[in-house]
């Protein structure tokens, strides 16, 4: 087990708890405010104090976010599905295009389309960028259904 703190925030939280400064090791090339490892219990529950850089998590799907137009994406195949939209709304495809546009299902759920496209006819078009992995995702197969049967609106998946 580790706990994972700034330097600062140790010092500020030992003056405020009026405790004494733990013996912390510091490699001197590290950062003043780079995250130190505080507390490490061994098997036998010994206390090991030691100085570490953590690792960034990995993402589920491995997706890097991306940013495109001055807007942020989760994924860079979601950019490009916006820079498709988007070219087809200044060629007059679509009338309108909305980001992260939110749905409201029944039992409090809450529903997230990445694209909602407005078309001539004054209907609307709701796309979602997936990938092979997150198509298959349970949660995202219930609230396409809840979608389809409650609110009767089709996701396009590209």
């Amino acid at each position: 087990m580790a706990l994972y703190v700034s330097d600062k925030w140790l010092r500020d939280y030992c003056k405020r708890t009026s405790q004494k400064m733990p013996d912390v090791r510091t490699n001197p090339s590290h950062d003043k405010e780079r995250e130190t490892v505080l507390v490490d219990l061994d098997e036998n529950n010994q206390q090991r104090l030691y100085d570490a850089d953590p690792k960034p998590r990995e993402r589920k799907y491995r997706n890097q976010p991306t940013e495109y137009d001055g807007k942020r994406f989760d994924s860079k195949h979601e950019a490009q599905v916006y820079e498709l939209l988007r070219l087809e709304c200044l060629a007059g495809k679509h009338i309108g295009l909305a980001c992260q546009v939110v749905f409201y299902l029944p039992g409090g759920v809450k529903y997230i389309a990445d694209f909602v496209t407005q078309e001539a006819d004054g209907t609307y078009t709701v796309y979602d960028a997936k990938s092979e992995a997150t198509r298959k995702d349970k949660t995202y197969r219930l609230k396409r259904r809840q979608m389809k049967n409650c609110l009767g609106i089709e996701i396009q998946e590209v």
